[in-house]
């Protein structure tokens, strides 16, 4: 791309001196004279700029629009267990399914552009979580989310907002971190202690874990964040307008946002502040 940038910018400069020549007259000149590529290169460095940055554009655009395209004719299913804690209407005609890994920075970006998404479609969207723990340590916190939400939605939801504003401190190994982020949780919620203890050393904690990883293979999913989007696979932390734009391309047509949210799951909050003095990435 840039060197087809390069020859334009060539062509066209040429083109204006001699505008008799066709490309192989001008091919052949810079050939035979291979300085005039610096010359123009130096002479015209802001059109250069300019050409290339649009041309980056352009193809970033019909890249897009090709993923899009493939994603939305090759939709995958993930399984949707009601009874794991989601955010959003119960009949929401979007359901976004995010793989995501609570050390992960890039995860803890994409956590805030969904939760924003959710803020400006109320009813429209409703987000599940699933675990692809990849970074040393997390998978305590992964499973710490998973038994929580047994006995509290909401104060999953909370840690999870906790847990990626505390990354520092929960990568640090120690569990000093992740007790921080539960006393966080703590707080306005009630927790069973006991109970989150014998949840989180059950097996029924590990196997739900694996089989998120287990199906994100299947998906192609390679690395955290990636999204499901009814089906329609996103990968990376996408920006917000990216998503603004597939929620139109994925919603039904006609399909009335649902305001009707599960008693004990809360509305996205906003983004969390690191507890005590641990700070996020």
């Amino acid at each position: 791309m840039r060197h087809a940038a390069i020859a334009l910018l060539l062509f066209v400069t040429l083109g204006a001196c001699a505008p008799a020549m066709n490309r192989e007259q001008v091919a052949q000149v810079l050939r035979d004279n291979p300085q005039l590529v610096f010359d123009a290169i130096k002479r015209d460095k802001p059109q250069l700029l300019d050409v290339l940055d649009q041309a980056a554009q352009e193809r970033e655009s019909a890249e897009r629009k090709t993923e899009l395209e493939h994603g939305l004719a090759n939709r995958v299913a993930p399984a949707i267990d009601p009874a794991r804690p989601f955010l959003g209407a119960v009949g929401a005609p979007v359901t976004i399914v995010e793989y995501s890994d609570f050390l992960c920075g890039y995860c803890a970006q994409g956590s805030l552009t969904i939760q924003e998404l959710m803020r400006r479609h109320p009813g429209r969207i409703r987000l599940f979580f699933k675990h692809f723990p990849a970074h040393p340590g997390s998978l305590e916190p992964a499973t710490m989310f998973e038994a929580l939400g047994m006995q509290n939605k909401a104060a999953a939801w909370r840690f999870a907002e906790l847990a990626f504003a505390n990354q520092q401190a929960l990568a640090d190994g120690s569990g000093k971190g992740l007790a921080a982020v539960l006393a966080g949780v703590a707080g306005p919620e009630k927790i069973d202690a006991a109970k989150l203890r014998a949840d989180m050393a059950s097996p029924v904690m590990r196997a739900r874990i694996e089989g998120d990883v287990a199906e994100a293979g299947r998906f192609g999913v390679a690395g955290t964040p990636t999204f499901v989007v009814n089906g329609v696979v996103v990968r990376g932390a996408q920006s917000l307008e990216e998503f603004e734009s597939l929620l139109d391309a994925v919603t039904p047509k006609a399909a009335p946002a649902d305001t009707t949210a599960p008693a004990d799951t809360a509305a996205p909050a906003t983004a969390a502040k690191p507890v005590g003095s641990a700070g996020g990435k």
